[in-house]
């Protein structure tokens, strides 16, 4: 048990700290400020060293939530208030650069700023301003691991985090790449719906609910699955928090939050999966070489609103200021493209409210709350499947769609800038997304495909019920497809078959990836040997991702420009022979040969932990990974935090939760750096006491 006083004194650095850096021309943008008050949580850790913070009030909480996040991740934590304050290549150089300017571009500070005190309500601001304290008072207790720009952490830098990061998870910079590049044509035509490109094709995150009315045993039971890297800012935090005034949760979190953001509280749960609704727009200004430095719009010439911004990149021992001038119209950001000026306008930008959507949804006590926090629509997106103690359960496809104008617009092209008819200024309600409550199948699941595939197919929504014009995308990921035809088939889903669902490591064989087999399979490679060797082995295999498949690397090279084309939504390969030599060739170069037996190449690493996975990408059971290390694959990414919540009709709560690595994941001189890999490799869990709700 370790009881926490109050945070100590924050304000300049310490000559402590002048040793590690702390000098420099750098303010941060927000001054530092004491602590409104005593805080006093107690942190206690499990024997994994999981946290369970409490306290008398939440913001006591939170500044536990801090203290202890920094215990176990004080790195990660960093590099999310450095990302809040425009502040990444000047440590990082030319790897943060992008991230700094899209902080400039979306003007974070300036959201902050206006939307603090206006937007927030003073509880979300006292456990902003309590967990900004407990990161300091870690800061000040351990003084040499204190990054020069990160110090003196205040609420707003919290707030800065959310609002930089949102656009980022419904893909907004895959809307400004284009934009960068003076010979892009941004307006060339385009399928409706989000600018992916191949961003899902391995990656992804799976949900599940089951009602009592389809369980075996009267249970209700959600099985939180979000797929995030392993390492990192947005890799899972796991914690659970009790406060006297009401706030319980046991969850995952993100480094540099105070508020969790799947899990369940014992009333209620959630788990989300990342979405990709068509959220933005681009628009093409009318601009001629009379009017420098102008647009015309709804009848008139106007000046864009410039602003000079600085960026300062490291390049070796120093920091090097870089300027860019940004231009604005009244529909957003403005670029010279090579179709010409050209102007994106995207939903929920600069928002603050977030965090305080979070944390209502944390709080809420029953399914009525618990909408209504989902109503703020401050989360612009993000799948959300739903279960509580009644049984209820829900999938929701949250988006905050804009109220596009009716009329002769084609949004698959560039909108035209200059009629003031085409500029949306609204939002529909939720209710215009799609969403399954309580459905008669009593089982929904998410796994980043289309919102009309979530249950049982004739409990699926009918997509002509959802105007094209809103851009929801239609495809199936392979974990889609097996959720379906594992658990759809079963009259009543017990928690066995629920488990083995979750972990299962098969393609389907309506998958991208039997798609493409097919393909490399029928090609006429003649009389090489070594590609008739390739395809004996392509064709044996049963498409299942186990220790023993020798195909499973070949497939995964293999099939990688046909699920590439997949994902980019453009014509597949048309050379299979092509494609099946080069897969050959990557397999002699990384691994020696081309049918090693996927347990002895995938692996899961940590310290001294070198264990043998089952899985891979786009399966149920999800693990993706980089280049060959030495003939072996080692995860990076997928299956991480899981945590499988079972209401019983009796009124019991039972928790089950692992973690692919341990909970200081980032502490290498922790026991808790990988205490759980053993268990997460054999598809074990973590066991809590169950609890009466």
């Amino acid at each position: 048990m370790k009881p926490l006083g109050r945070a100590p004194v924050i304000g300049a650095c310490a000559a402590a700290l002048a040793a590690s850096g702390c000098v420099s021309g750098y303010a941060p943008p927000w001054p530092a400020v004491e602590p409104s008050r005593a805080y006093a949580p107690v942190i206690e850790r499990d024997a994994y060293g999981v946290p369970t913070v409490r306290g008398e009030t939440d913001a006591d909480v939170a500044y536990g939530i801090g203290y202890a996040h920094a215990e176990d991740d004080f790195v990660n934590l960093q590099r999310q208030i450095l990302t809040a304050r425009g502040r990444m290549a000047a440590r990082f150089g030319r790897e943060g650069a992008g991230s700094d300017f899209l902080y400039h571009l979306i003007d974070v500070r300036r959201h902050v700023d206006e939307g603090y005190e206006r937007d927030l309500s003073p509880e979300t601001r006292a456990i902003l301003e309590a967990y900004a304290a407990g990161v300091n008072a870690y800061a000040a207790a351990h003084p040499d691991e204190v990054w020069r720009d990160a110090r003196d952490v205040t609420g707003r830098d919290i707030v800065a985090g959310f609002v930089h990061n949102s656009p980022i998870f419904w893909g907004f910079d895959s809307w400004l790449a284009p934009l960068t590049d003076k010979d892009s044509h941004p307006c060339a035509p385009r399928p409706l719906g989000p600018r992916i490109e191949d961003r899902i094709g391995d990656r992804g995150s799976n949900a599940f609910a089951v009602a009592p009315s389809r369980s075996d045993d009267g249970h209700t039971r959600l099985i939180v699955n979000s797929h995030q890297p392993w390492t990192g800012p947005v890799a899972w935090w796991e914690l659970r928090l009790e406060s006297e005034e009401g706030w319980r949760f046991h969850g995952g979190t993100f480094a540099g939050s105070p508020v969790p953001f799947v899990g369940h509280n014992g009333a209620l749960g959630y788990a989300a999966t990342v979405n990709y609704p068509d959220l933005a727009d681009y628009y093409l200004l009318v601009t001629d070489e009379a009017h420098p430095g102008q647009y015309f719009h709804d009848g008139a010439w106007r000046a864009f609103e410039t602003r000079r911004v600085t960026i300062s990149v490291k390049m070796g021992p120093v920091a090097i200021p870089v300027s860019r001038t940004l231009r604005y119209s009244v529909h957003g950001p403005a670029f010279e493209t090579g179709d010409g000026w050209v102007a994106v306008r995207a939903a929920g930008v600069g928002d603050v409210r977030g965090v305080e959507q979070y944390y209502r949804m944390s709080r809420a006590q029953d399914f009525g709350e618990w909408q209504a926090a989902l109503a703020m629509q401050a989360v612009p997106s993000t799948n959300i499947v739903y279960a509580d103690s009644e049984g209820h359960i829900g999938f929701f496809y949250n988006a905050r769609f804009p109220d596009r104008p009716a009329g002769d617009f084609d949004w698959r092209h560039c909108a035209p800038g200059d009629a003031p008819a085409a500029l949306w200024t609204q939002y529909l309600p939720p209710e215009a997304a799609p969403r399954l409550i309580d459905p008669p199948s009593g089982w929904l699941y998410s796994a980043n495909a289309s919102p009309f595939s979530a249950s049982d197919p004739e409990a699926d929504l009918d997509p002509a019920a959802f105007a094209d014009s809103l851009g929801i995308e239609r495809w199936m990921t392979n974990r889609a497809l097996r959720a379906v035809e594992l658990l759809s088939p079963q009259e009543r889903i017990s928690d066995a078959g629920l488990l083995a669902a979750k972990f299962d490591l098969a393609y389907s064989a309506r998958s991208g990836v039997a798609e493409a087999l097919d393909a490399l399979i029928a090609a006429d490679v003649g009389a090489d040997v070594e590609l008739q060797r390739a395809q004996a082995l392509l064709r044996d295999w049963d498409r299942v991702a186990d220790a023993d498949a020798t195909a499973m690397a070949l497939a995964y090279y293999a099939t990688q420009p046909y699920l590439r084309a997949r994902w980019r939504r453009e014509p597949a390969p048309e050379d299979a022979v092509a494609a099946l030599r080069a897969a050959v060739a990557r397999m002699r170069e990384g691994f020696g040969r081309i049918d090693p037996p996927w347990g002895e190449v995938l692996r899961l690493k940590r310290g001294d932990v070198d264990l043998s996975l089952e899985g891979g990408p786009d399966l149920l059971r999800a693990v993706t990974f980089g280049a060959p290390e030495g003939g072996k694959l080692v995860g990076v990414h997928g299956d991480g935090l899981i945590i499988v919540v079972d209401w019983g009709p009796e009124g019991t709560v039972r928790t089950r939760t692992v973690s692919q690595f341990g909970a200081a994941a980032e502490r290498p001189d922790s026991p808790h750096y990988n205490d759980q890999a053993e268990i997460f490799a054999r598809y074990g869990f973590r066991f809590d006491e169950t609890e009466r709700d």
